[in-house]
Parts: structure tokens; C-alpha cells; sequence
């Protein structure tokens, strides 16, 4: 199995626990550029989009995006599945790779190992995870 592989990172400013904390810096760089730059760094990532919602106060994400040159689709607050599954199709997605903008660690590494395993699952399967 193969396609075009998405990963949709999602993000938002209204965080329960930490609001803003996606655009906390770490180092002088925010939180979100940080998971975007290193799960770019996976080889079986075709494309990369941010999913924030449409609420005024994600315009911060979006501009972060736009500055630095990242996708970027905005859509309900309310339903995170959906602005997911509109992020990853407005991009084509045969695959898609869920992120979420608070993992700064995440490694692309381990994200090419969860791909290559989804494609060469037998019998095909239509979910793999790092679990």
C-alpha cells in the first residue's frame, strides 16, 4: 500500500492547561515551528499543513505559518476531526500523518518508521501509531 503522505499538525491558542502555549518559545524559537522543522525532517512526508481553527485568536498561528512559508488551514473550533480530514484532503492526502503542535520532540525518525510499517502492513490496515 502507498500514497501521498500528509502530515496535519494541529494547533490552537486555546489550550485548557497552558493557553498560547503552542507559540511558547523554546530556545528562541515558538513551540510549533519546532515540531513543524523536525517533522519535516521525515522522509515519508510528501506535504505538511497546520490545522488551527477559524477563531480570531489563532490569527497568531496563521501568521506564524505565513511568515514562515508553512501551510496553513483554518476551520471549526468546535470539531478537530473535521478540520483534519478538510486540512489533509484540500492537500490530496492518501495517507495522513496526525501531529499536534505541543510535541517539540517528536522525531522524524520514528514517523518514517510508523509510515514504512502502515505501507507494509499484511493485510492492509487503516490506522498504525507509536503506541
Amino acid at each position: 500500500m502507498s500514497g501521498k503522505v500528509v502530515a496535519v499538525v494541529q494547533a490552537r491558542m486555546a489550550s485548557t492547561r497552558l493557553p498560547g502555549k503552542v507559540l511558547a518559545e523554546i530556545a528562541g524559537e515558538p513551540m510549533l515551528a519546532r515540531v513543524v522543522d523536525r517533522a519535516r525532517m521525515a522522509k515519508t512526508i510528501s506535504q505538511m499543513v497546520v490545522a488551527t481553527t477559524d477563531d480570531d485568536e489563532d490569527d497568531l498561528i496563521a501568521q506564524l505559518c505565513e511568515d514562515r512559508g508553512y501551510a496553513v488551514y483554518r476551520g471549526s473550533q468546535m470539531d478537530v476531526l473535521d478540520r483534519v480530514y478538510q486540512a489533509a484532503g484540500a492537500r490530496h492526502a492518501e495517507v495522513v500523518v496526525r501531529l499536534t503542535g505541543d510535541c517539540p520532540l517528536i522525531d522524524a525518525g520514528l514517523i518514517d518508521q510508523v509510515v514504512t510499517a502502515y505501507h507494509l502492513a499484511e493485510p492492509p490496515v487503516d490506522f498504525a501509531a507509536n503506541r
